[in-house]
């Protein structure tokens, strides 16, 4: 009993501290005076065309808004046609720039460094080269409110609803969409320790306070948490947007085999977050451990009950944001998913802890 009372107060606490996600966009309609989109591509010659007409939309708008808006892509040592392909999109749209590197090491944050280094814009907005603007208001929905109110600001990346109904597209979205979920509830808590790098914002000031990107980790992966979490340590004001017109759409493995190596990748930052930001992170695990054993050992009507309150709680919360993404709330169904999820990730995790790291690209 007592140990399902306990879980059952950890899984509220949660709930409450990190999984409501009660976002507002900024007060202030103040929109920066420039703005340079960030790209970093490694083989994406196929992509580059794509992603210049995805573009299109939200620049022309932001131009229409005052903005002075220009776009680098930094080809990461590529082995394809990318870097012609840029050039191509470069000759045709004056607001494209490319720059390139030899690629070396491990991760994208040379390539960051370099991509930030050309640039001029007071406000850095990334994203990949797999995902697109949802809207056209993109640019000014990620970057309103800038120095005034924030020096980080955090977007999300979701793809798209399933439509052939495949499990393993069910599974990539329940992911995604919980990742942005503790992500956006851990900046309201006031420890953020999750940024994407599908879909972020930042002030040139804070990159320079900062020194940018840690370069003392040799992790193929989470450059973007690694910064984030030096950055509010150093006093940055972290923000987060979920509305609807500030998100992206990504493009997600098609196959089981590449997704798992694509989360094996992410876990290789994991070691590099501090103690404190891992034993949180594990907290909620081990107190549905903890009332699942309570459960089984014991199914009395107080752990049933501890049990039903906290999956409801859960349930309630993860609609909550849902709706704030501009989603239904009956999405929160999928949370039925989410152990099917954790086992995948207790896999790809595995993976990575007994064969060779894989790199970004």
């Amino acid at each position: 009993m007592t140990a399902s009372f306990l879980a059952a107060g950890i899984q509220l606490w949660w709930a409450w501290r990190r999984d409501a996600a009660w976002i507002r966009l900024p007060k202030s309609q103040e929109l920066p005076k420039s703005v340079s989109i960030v790209v970093c591509l490694r083989n994406e010659a196929d992509r580059v065309a794509t992603l210049a007409e995805a573009l299109k939309p939200a620049l022309n708008r932001a131009e229409s808004q005052g903005v002075d808006v220009d776009v680098m892509a930094v080809d990461d040592g590529s082995h394809d046609d990318t870097w012609n392909a840029l050039g191509q999109i470069c000759t045709m749209d004056h607001r494209w720039h490319r720059c390139q590197l030899a690629h070396s090491a491990p991760g994208k944050r040379d390539a960051l460094h370099l991509g930030v280094a050309s640039t001029h814009g007071q406000v850095i907005l990334v994203l990949d080269a797999d995902c697109t603007p949802v809207h056209d208001d993109w640019i000014a929905c990620m970057t309103r409110g800038a120095l005034s109110e924030w020096d980080v600001n955090v977007g999300i990346s979701l793809p798209e609803p399933p439509t052939s109904g495949g499990v393993l597209s069910w599974l990539q979205l329940t992911e995604a969409e919980r990742l942005a979920q503790r992500a956006v509830g851990a900046i309201l808590a006031g420890s953020p320790y999750l940024g994407f790098g599908r879909n972020m914002a930042w002030t040139r000031d804070i990159w320079s306070e900062t020194g940018g990107a840690p370069r003392h980790h040799q992790a193929p992966s989470g450059d973007d948490d690694l910064w984030l979490q030096h950055a509010a340590r150093s006093g940055a004001r972290i923000h987060a947007c979920v509305h609807p017109h500030g998100q992206t759409r990504s493009q997600w493995p098609q196959t089981w085999s590449a997704w798992r190596r694509q989360k094996t990748r992410h876990f290789t930052a994991s070691p590099h977050y501090p103690l404190k930001t891992l034993a949180l992170l594990a907290l909620p695990s081990a107190s549905w451990m903890m009332l699942t054993i309570a459960v089984v050992h014991n199914p009395s009507v107080t752990s049933l009950g501890c049990l039903a309150l906290s999956v409801t709680t859960r349930t309630l919360t993860f609609g909550l944001f849902l709706h704030h993404t501009g989603k239904t709330m009956w999405g929160a169904w999928r949370l039925l998913l989410e152990p099917w999820v954790s086992l995948f990730r207790t896999w790809a995790w595995w993976k990575g802890q007994t064969s060779e790291s894989i790199p970004w690209k």
